[in-house]
């Protein structure tokens, strides 16, 4: 609850995009980066008794054009390839499965729908519940469980449209991957 105009306690209003489809990614029932964790998330919200008090939206696949802002096509097309193959390892610790691809894509435009809902005021906040994650991924490279770098494709996507965008990763691990696709652009902030 937050005050409005007149300083009168209102509802805020917290838009979810999500999707079963991110289930699709299964990198092995032992992997760290399965879908018991987005499971447990929406389990945690339906729990809470939160479920009536979201505005849910399903996520779009991330273009061609949204991914190109961040990563080369020669990146892409390696993923691509590898998603044909019916998926396989992509580094040490990262693993594509027949549903990798498209969920990836998925995950990269579910930040770009929250961003127009919340332009266009249907939501205060938004949190996207997705999967695989994106953080790791540098530009040229999938890494640490992450294909694509979905953050970095939204505030990509802000920043050509002269928004102000600062990022700041709270995760345990530093987020290389958004580290590398900002580093030498002044639009952005990122701090991890």
């Amino acid at each position: 609850v937050s005050p409005n105009d007149e300083g009168y306690a209102r509802q805020v209003s917290v838009l979810v995009v999500t999707d079963e489809r991110f289930l699709d990614h299964r990198p092995g029932r032992r992997h760290p980066e399965r879908p018991a964790r987005l499971e447990a998330v929406w389990s945690g919200l339906k729990s809470a008794g939160l479920e009536d008090a979201l505005v849910c939206r399903e996520p779009r696949p991330a273009a061609d054009e949204d991914l190109l802002r961040c990563h080369p096509s020669a990146h892409l097309a390696a993923l691509v390839e590898i998603d044909a193959a019916g998926g396989g390892l992509v580094d040490a610790d990262t693993v594509m499965s027949p549903g990798s691809w498209s969920a990836a894509r998925l995950a990269a435009g579910a930040g770009l729908v929250a961003v127009a809902a919340l332009q266009a005021g249907e939501a205060d906040v938004a949190f996207c519940a997705v999967r695989p994650p994106g953080h790791h991924a540098t530009p040229s490279r999938a890494m640490g469980f992450c294909l694509v770098n979905n953050l970095a494709v939204t505030a990509a996507s802000l920043a050509e449209a002269g928004e102000r965008v600062a990022i700041v990763d709270i995760d345990a691990h530093h987020g290389n991957g958004t580290q590398d696709v900002f580093y030498d652009d002044p639009r952005v902030l990122f701090v991890s």
